[in-house]
């Protein structure tokens, strides 16, 4: 993650808005490519701005830092973004933050026993980012992206078993998204992708 987005790493000591910022633009680089330009209207455009808006605390720090090695990236990321558009502050609270801890490890739950089921050849992709997750982002709804992430997670809890297998991989490409660490784990485990040759630790 270091090599891939420095510019994440770069806003950890400024700030929590900055972060959030930061974090959404790298969100969006990754997947408005796979929306045809004409497919978006006038008014869908990315609604930020040039500083970063608020992003306020309660118990928790009101470090970027230390709140990442307390929670991890894939925990902050989705408390970062959830629940309010990007131009709007966000106010951060513990509950916030535990409830998206839950929320992954009921992710984790579920798809890490798929491993060991007939897992797929390693050369699969995973596949593309739905387009309406890819729009939400897209028109700065990333708290409309993130509750369509939940939904499809609810789908494939609901789904039985011929089901699941046509719709886990699309939401584990929607998930590595905003968790790379975790999404990336799961799409690896499945044999969905290759895992990436580095020296020393994987941070």
């Amino acid at each position: 993650m270091r090599t891939q987005h420095p510019e994440i790493y770069t806003e950890l000591p400024i700030g929590l808005g900055a972060l959030r910022q930061t974090l959404f633009k790298t969100i969006s680089r990754h997947c408005v490519s796979d929306i045809r330009s004409d497919a978006l209207t006038d008014t869908d455009q990315i609604e930020t701005t040039s500083v970063p808006v608020k992003v306020s605390t309660d118990t928790v720090p009101n470090s970027a830092s230390e709140m990442y090695r307390e929670v991890g990236l894939d925990v902050l990321t989705l408390s970062l973004l959830a629940d309010v558009p990007i131009h709007r502050p966000r106010h951060l609270t513990q509950n916030s933050l535990v409830g998206h801890w839950r929320w992954l490890r009921q992710v984790w739950r579920l798809m890490a026993p798929l491993s060991d089921a007939s897992t797929p050849p390693a050369h699969v992709s995973p596949a593309k980012v739905h387009h309406n997750i890819a729009e939400a982002i897209a028109q700065g709804r990333n708290n409309i992206a993130i509750a369509l992430l939940r939904q499809s997670f609810q789908e494939i809890e609901d789904a039985d078993a011929a089901e699941l297998a046509d719709s886990h991989q699309s939401f584990l490409a929607n998930l590595t998204l905003f968790c790379p660490f975790i999404g990336t784990e799961l799409l690896w485990r499945q044999g969905l992708i290759t895992a990436p040759k580095a020296e020393g630790l994987i941070e």
